[in-house]
């Protein structure tokens, strides 16, 4: 069994809770500019998306300058140890371009973390940390986990409890064993995110497939399309992570589509049987087991 080391994490409420560590691995950005997100943290969007969806909550728009951020602060914790001598993750250097604190005992410390955005990016409106360690690399499944069963981190997630109103933007970064989501009051000035690998941008508030969340369950009930199944997996969570694996293998098209008790996943979608036909045979190479769903089968 995987022995975790107990820190806390310090909530705005001022108590203290206790939380682990949970591949990350990706290393972050010089600038802004060349941000985009790592497989596991396209992979924790998801499982918060599909539990906010479980909850008939709307997704969160997944914010570029939030999660700059997010994996900024925790490259900081892990290479400089803000949070060491007394004070907590939501703690800051003073090896950055940024205002250090020590969160534990800095009286602004409330403006320390809401403030931090501004600083770093040209987010403008007030936004709120959560932060997971483990004691080793750490996973989405491991920090989503642990957060949706903490009553007040869970609040975040489902905006529950003081947390009533609506987020606008989402941030995630992970980095070795830290996992960090930020939660934004406002829109993210930067309109396009894309996963790492990726040219395909997540989809933001006014686009018109908002309602797919990274998750797309049906690309246009108006256009029947062929799509290539390379399995099916009986409950949500599991098709979220299955997606955002592939998505980071390359397949950027990759999306569930729920059958029955249910989900079905789909690595790529043709508009004729034609030409989903000459694609299985390339797909089948990877994945042995895949095959042709018509738009008519049930």
């Amino acid at each position: 069994m995987l022995r975790h080391r107990l820190i806390y994490l310090l909530l705005i409420t001022g108590l203290f809770l206790p939380a682990f560590r949970a591949p990350a691995q990706e290393s972050g950005p010089v600038l802004l500019a060349d941000h985009c997100a790592s497989p596991a943290e396209v992979e924790l969007y998801n499982l918060i998306t599909a539990f906010r969806k479980i909850n008939n909550l709307p997704p969160i728009p997944f914010s570029k300058s939030l999660s700059y951020v997010a994996r900024v602060h925790m490259m900081d914790i892990t290479d400089n140890r803000p949070d060491f001598g007394g004070c907590n993750p939501h703690s800051w250097s003073d090896k950055g371009q940024w205002k250090p604190c020590c969160y534990a005992r800095d009286e602004k410390r409330i403006i320390c973390m809401t403030e931090k955005p501004k600083e770093l990016t040209m987010y403008k409106a007030k936004a709120w940390e959560i932060v997971y360690e483990g004691g080793e690399p750490a996973r989405a499944e491991d920090a989503f986990n642990l957060w949706k069963n903490i009553s007040l981190t869970r609040d975040y997630l489902i905006n529950g409890g003081k947390w009533t109103k609506p987020w606008k933007a989402i941030g995630i970064g992970i980095y070795g064993d830290y996992a960090a989501v930020w939660f934004g009051e406002g829109d993210d000035p930067e309109k396009i995110y894309t996963a790492c690998g990726s040219d395909s941008a997540f989809t933001l508030p006014g686009d018109p497939e908002i309602n797919r969340g990274q998750l797309t369950e049906n690309p246009s009930a108006a256009s029947p399309v062929f799509s290539i199944i390379t399995g099916s997996l009986n409950t949500l969570e599991k098709a979220n992570r299955e997606v955002a694996r592939l998505r980071g293998l390359g397949y950027p098209k990759a999306r569930l589509i729920p059958a029955g008790n249910n989900y079905r996943i789909s690595i790529a979608d043709y508009p004729t049987e034609t030409e989903a036909q000459r694609h299985l045979r390339e797909i089948q190479a990877g994945f042995p087991g895949a095959w042709v769903l018509k738009p008519d089968a049930p």
